[in-house]
């Protein structure tokens, strides 16, 4: 990831302005707002090819990686995960989507178990709920940061960029929130 200004968190850690990450190329700068929405339904189509490929492999490529179904459910997680992200910042409490009956998000299930198409069709849909909660924001919304956090910069625009980030990476090349 690119650091260019510093400052310092309440965890200790330094935030980075921008998610430039040079090892996978991804440049936040040039999605504008506008367009984040289909940058994630993108991103999101791109997963579900993948999970959808004959012969989708559960088995990892490396001991620190996780195979593609793994991170393709790790994606679907993120997309859920990141309406509680959400109503957060903006102290909303709107409902995040939930899984199917059939999928859970217990720490005990198994990525690697789970069924590729239906993780591909959760995907999906997890994608564009969160797709269109995002195309619903204000101009007020992307700069508004979480109180919680003593760096205002840590903004909606900022964190879901970070997510861009994640959800934009490959599986193959270790976690895909490592890309």
């Amino acid at each position: 990831m690119n650091m260019t200004t510093r400052s310092r968190s309440p965890l200790g850690r330094t935030p980075l302005p921008s998610p430039d990450c040079r090892s996978c190329g991804f440049t936040s700068d040039l999605i504008r707002q506008d367009a984040i929405a289909d940058a994630l339904r993108e991103y999101a189509i791109g997963w579900q090819r993948l999970l959808r490929a004959p012969g989708l492999s559960s088995r990892r490529t490396g001991s620190p990686s996780w195979s593609p179904l793994e991170s393709g459910c790790h994606v679907r997680g993120m997309c859920l995960l990141f309406h509680n992200r959400l109503d957060a910042i903006l102290r909303q409490s709107l409902i995040a989507p939930r899984l199917s009956a059939g999928a859970d998000t217990d720490s005990a299930r198994r990525y690697r178990d789970e069924a590729p198409q239906q993780v591909a069709d959760e995907l999906g849909c997890a994608a564009e709920a969160l797709a269109r909660r995002l195309a619903a924001l204000t101009v007020d919304d992307w700069d508004h940061d979480d109180a919680r956090l003593a760096d205002p910069r840590l903004t909606v625009d900022f964190f879901t960029r970070h997510l861009l980030h994640d959800i934009r990476a490959r599986p193959g090349r270790g976690r895909a929130r490592r890309q």
